[in-house]
C-alpha cells in the first residue's frame, strides 16, 4: 500500500505555521488588522499569505522564515521551487507587496520588496553561492537559492530591518 505524504507533517511544516502565528501577534500589537490570504490569493495569484491594514493603508504580506540563519548567518532566497518541474521560487513568482523573513533565532524580521529581491537576484548569483536544500528537506524534490549572508541581506537588500 503507498503511502501518502502531507506536508502538514513535516518538522518544516509546523516551523513555519508557528513562525506565522508569531508574526501575526507580532504585527498585531503594532496595531494592523491581519487577515489571511484565501488559497486563490496565496497560491494562484502570489500575493502573500496575509493582508495587513492600518488606518487607511494596506499591503499584501508574503511570510518566510530562516531558522537556520541563526546557526549560518545566511538568508536563503528562493530561486527554484521545485526542480523536478524546473517552478521558479519565490523571489520571481511573489508578488505581495512585502515579504517579511523572519529570522527569530536572531530576533529580526527583514522587510524586502519583491521587485527589488527580482532586481537584485542575477547579480547577487554571481556573488554569493546557489544551492539546493539539504536533509531531504522535501520528498522528491530540491528547492534551489541563492544564500546570501545577514549582514549583506540588513545592508544591502532589505528596507527595514525590525528587532525586539
Amino acid at each position: 500500500m503507498q503511502q501518502h505524504f502531507s506536508i502538514t507533517n513535516t518538522d518544516q511544516w509546523v516551523s513555519g505555521m508557528s513562525v506565522e502565528s508569531f508574526l501575526d501577534k507580532f504585527f498585531r500589537r503594532q496595531g494592523y488588522t491581519i487577515e489571511r490570504a484565501t488559497q486563490h490569493e496565496e497560491r494562484v495569484l502570489c500575493l502573500g499569505d496575509r493582508k495587513f491594514a492600518k488606518g487607511d493603508r494596506s499591503s499584501w504580506i508574503e511570510y518566510k522564515s530562516g531558522i537556520q540563519t541563526f546557526y549560518t548567518g545566511n538568508v536563503f532566497l528562493e530561486t527554484v521551487s521545485v526542480d523536478t518541474t524546473n517552478k521558479p521560487g519565490w523571489v520571481y513568482t511573489c508578488q505581495a507587496d512585502f515579504i517579511l523573513y523572519a529570522a527569530v533565532l536572531n530576533k529580526k524580521i527583514l522587510v524586502f520588496r519583491p521587485e527589488k529581491l527580482r532586481e537584485e537576484i542575477e547579480n547577487l548569483k554571481e556573488k554569493f553561492i546557489e544551492t539546493k536544500t539539504g536533509k531531504n528537506q522535501n520528498k522528491g524534490y530540491n528547492t534551489h537559492g541563492v544564500i546570501v549572508p545577514l549582514e549583506y541581506a540588513e545592508k544591502n537588500l532589505a528596507e527595514k530591518v525590525l528587532t525586539w
